[in-house]
This record gives C-alpha cells, sequence and structure tokens, in this order.
C-alpha cells in the first residue's frame, strides 16, 4: 500500500468564541443553546454574531451577548499573489483574533421556604465580561500569542459588589508555551510570585518546572477576588472560585494552554442549590497549525 504526498503547504485556521452557553439538569432538564457563536473554517475568514436580552427559566439572564472570529494572512497583497493556482506555495505569515463580550449577566435564584441562607432570593449580577485574544503563526515556528485582554466588571452578589483581579499581562509576555517554560525554569520570581495562576494535580510541584498534565498546562488569568465593602453572606473566596450558598460555585478566568493552541473561559459555573446545573461565559479558542509542520528543505 503506497500514501499519497502532498508538498503543498497550507495553514489550518482554528478559531472560535462563544458567549453563553448552559445546561441545567434540575429541577428541570433543559440546554441553553449556545449564544452568539462564531466559528472560523480551515481556510480563515470572518465570523461575527450578537443577540439581545434574554432570559431562561427565570434562572439566568443577560442584556446582550455577541463574539466574533477572524483569521488572515497578515500580507493581504501578497497573499493575493497565490490565487493563480499556486496556492500550495503561500508561506505567509497568519493572524487569528478571537474576542467575545457579555452585558448584563444575572443568575437568580429563589431559595426554598425552610432554607438556612439568606436573603430568600439570592442573585448574583456582573455588568460586563470582555475577552480578546490574538494570535500570529509564522511556518516553522509556535504559533505566537501575542494578545490577551480581558475584563470582567462590576460583579455583585446580593447587591455586595465585588472585584475580580486579573494579571492576563502575565500570558501575553510569554507568548508560546515553550517560552513560558523557560521562564519557569531561569526564574525563581516567576513561581514565587506568579504560582498562584497555575492548577497543579501533584501535591507536591517540583521546583523550576511548568506543572502540566500530557502536554496541558491549567491556569488561570485570576489574581484574586475581593469585596468592594462588606462580604455577601454565606460566600466563600478561594483562588479564582467564588462559592455562593444557594447559588453554587463561580470559576473565573481559566486558561489552557497547549503548544499552538489556547483556550479562555471568563467564566464557569457549577449551580448547586435548589437548581443543578453548568454552563460559560465569554469562552474563546484560538490557534491552528501548519501542514506541513515545517518548511521543506528546513
Amino acid at each position: 500500500m503506497s500514501f499519497a504526498r502532498t508538498t503543498d503547504k497550507r495553514f489550518l485556521f482554528h478559531g472560535n468564541a462563544i458567549a453563553f452557553a448552559a445546561h441545567i439538569r434540575r429541577p428541570e432538564n433543559f440546554f441553553v443553546p449556545t449564544i452568539a457563536r462564531s466559528c472560523l473554517p480551515v481556510t480563515g475568514g470572518r465570523a461575527e454574531a450578537a443577540e439581545q436580552k434574554r432570559s431562561f427559566s427565570d434562572l439566568i439572564s443577560f442584556e446582550s451577548a455577541s463574539s466574533r472570529a477572524t483569521g488572515d494572512y497578515t500580507e493581504l497583497e501578497k497573499a493575493v499573489e497565490f490565487t493563480h493556482g499556486n496556492h500550495g506555495d503561500n508561506n505567509l505569515p497568519t493572524s487569528t483574533i478571537v474576542e467575545t463580550a457579555v452585558t448584563g449577566f444575572k443568575v437568580q435564584v429563589r431559595q426554598p421556604p425552610a432554607a438556612e441562607a439568606a436573603p430568600a432570593i439570592r442573585t448574583l449580577e456582573i455588568n460586563r465580561l470582555y475577552l480578546r485574544m490574538e494570535n500570529t503563526s509564522e511556518h516553522g515556528y509556535p504559533t505566537a500569542f501575542h494578545l490577551l485582554d480581558v475584563d470582567i466588571d462590576g460583579g455583585s452578589v446580593d447587591g455586595h459588589g465585588f472585584r475580580v483581579v486579573t494579571n492576563h499581562k502575565l500570558f501575553s509576555e510569554h507568548k508560546t508555551k515553550q517560552k513560558l517554560e523557560q521562564a519557569f525554569s531561569q526564574s525563581n520570581d516567576l513561581h514565587r510570585l506568579h504560582g498562584r495562576h497555575f492548577f497543579s494535580t501533584d501535591e507536591q510541584d517540583e521546583p523550576g518546572k511548568l506543572p502540566e498534565e500530557n502536554g496541558i498546562v491549567l491556569c488561570t488569568v485570576v489574581k484574586g477576588i475581593e469585596w468592594a465593602n462588606s462580604p455577601a453572606e454565606g460566600c466563600e473566596i478561594r483562588g479564582n472560585r467564588l462559592k455562593i450558598s444557594g447559588i453554587g460555585s463561580l470559576y473565573f478566568g481559566e486558561l489552557i494552554i497547549e503548544e499552538d493552541f489556547r483556550r479562555l473561559t471568563l467564566l464557569r459555573f457549577q449551580l448547586g442549590s435548589p437548581y443543578g446545573g453548568e454552563g460559560s461565559v465569554c469562552e474563546a479558542q484560538s490557534g491552528g497549525h501548519w501542514y506541513p509542520p515545517k518548511i521543506q528543505g528546513n
């Protein structure tokens, strides 16, 4: 048996963004279909989506939701030169941008009469969630994620304001997984000052080594969560998690890093209250791969 061969160079674009999706499992079982989703085809291009004010079972609502994904070659005029039947010779650098935003996000849960938690209705509100991720790729080199912009503004629980403090620049300063690994091995300060951003399944982390499992780094862009004034009743903050009695657990700014790929979820929630289920708000992933992986002859 012989295999088909190709010498054509291609960039396989990968980029998508969603504003909101959820699966509520009890007391009734229903999906919130993906809201404002944008997905790139393998050839790149542009995708945009937007939706206005919606509410789901008087539990979850938002004012506006949008997303956008674009993927193209960075040198547009030169890209035209490869549209004359010679597209397989194109090894121009590429750029991918993904972004999504949600405003007026609210979760409101009415507590059962016998519940000890107060007040009778618990309300989570976040005025605005926004993320934008940009990366470029050059044939024969790892994809570089050179911009990450994050905003989580106006959070409150039952009227008690809280701030989600982020350090997203840490991840745009180290544009590739390889650079992040090198920085960890060469700088004790990085581990000491920013170790809280990284998750590990090991009981004892190996000094000078980036925690990862099977090539996957799980981390968070969140530096901490703090109350603006007084804390809301029945709440616990631990790292990037805010646990609210009567609603459930919120996880902010979770980032997955692999070589040539990153995925950021600004808010993931697990409802554990009169309602049970899970969902995510403002999530985007980006990356892409060259094929063949290296320039011919190099």
